[in-house]
């Protein structure tokens, strides 16, 4: 056979298994029962709500659950449809957002005294290699997020609406806005263009709740010892009440969990490095909180380059997308280095 023609017939065969790849369930998903359908059968656990799933429009939930001035900025955005579909992670193959409620929620009417669902929820699901991956785009639970559907240089992002209900807020009545990017395995402010800071040491300290959470010291230091300080509820079972009364005792007599060190990596203090450049930590503000009580609090602190400061206060630890992220990585350091105990 002519080696012209052999050539060819490879590259056709390589095509046709290449677009094959990318073909997604999701592609072929038209109607309501089938994106519902196809939304229950992703669930893995009871955790992740999904058995029940019910799409919503924005339009169609309670104004006690979404306000009449979300809906209103909804129906200007043109966002009026229970789910999108798109390539957001920039793969290849189409992803799936959808608005709606998965039952985790209830309420009981003063009126009627009927018990009724109070969830809201906008999330996304990725058709991934290792298989189909949530991922929530809600900034907090009940605060409703529109999202919106944008393309930038051809590309699929999501555009976030949600009201300014921050503590201090001096614009209440306010709508805030951001661009998000699929980054880091998760949903975080787009940043076209991220700076490159030099970082030497990281200080983070998570604050009590009212309730078990973690809380904890970490002094991070690249290329030299770090230091992880347990200040209570990091090693317990917090649906062990004993456990929990004896931490709490632990607590009110000044007792820690302990004291360790560890040289981090250096590729895990790259993660986080990286991460801190993409979401441009000197320009984030230094203090953000949510108007709900009785909430967790932080406190970051970063000093970069030849000796500068970055102090960031945090009450609800939901300032922004990208710090969110961060602090899962540095809640999940507890236990995934090699630390050892020296007090």
């Amino acid at each position: 056979m002519d080696r012209k023609i052999i050539t060819v017939l490879l590259f056709v065969i390589h095509q046709y298994y290449f677009s094959q790849s990318n073909i997604s369930k999701i592609d072929s998903l038209g109607t309501i029962p089938e994106v519902e359908s196809f939304i229950r059968s992703c669930s893995k656990s009871k955790d992740d709500f999904l058995s029940k799933f019910t799409l919503k429009t924005i339009k169609d939930f309670d104004n006690t659950i979404i306000s009449p001035k979300i809906k209103k900025k909804a129906k200007a955005l043109g966002v009026n449809k229970s789910f999108y579909k798109g390539d957001f992670n920039h793969d290849g193959k189409t992803d799936l957002l959808f608005v709606g409620d998965d039952k985790s929620c209830v309420q009981t009417s003063m009126d009627s005294k009927k018990e009724t669902s109070c969830n809201t929820s906008v999330k996304v699901i990725f058709d991934l290699p290792s298989g189909y991956v949530l991922k929530d785009l809600m900034r907090r639970h009940r605060d409703f997020t529109i999202p919106k559907v944008i393309k930038i240089d051809g590309m699929d992002y999501i555009k976030v609406y949600y009201e300014d209900n921050s503590m201090f807020s001096n614009t209440p009545e306010k709508m805030l806005s951001k661009i998000l990017a699929y980054k880091f395995d998760d949903f975080i402010e787009y940043n076209p263009l991220p700076k490159k800071y030099s970082i030497k040491q990281i200080f983070y300290e998570a604050g009590p709740c009212y309730g078990t959470c973690p809380m904890f010291k970490l002094e991070l230091n690249k290329n030299k010892v770090s230091k992880f300080t347990a200040l209570a509820f990091n090693f317990i079972d917090d649906t062990n009440p004993e456990a929990a009364a004896q931490a709490i005792g632990n607590l009110n007599k000044g007792k820690n969990e302990g004291v360790f060190e560890s040289r981090i990596p250096p590729p895990d203090f790259s993660v986080i490095e990286e991460r801190l450049n993409y979401i441009d930590f000197p320009k984030l503000n230094n203090s953000y909180s949510i108007s709900a009580t009785d909430n967790p609090s932080s406190i970051l602190k970063i000093v970069y380059n030849t000796g500068k400061i970055k102090k960031i206060y945090d009450y609800g630890l939901a300032g922004t997308y990208g710090l969110k992220n961060l602090y899962k990585i540095l809640f999940n350091l507890r236990f995934n280095q090699d630390w050892k105990k020296v007090e």
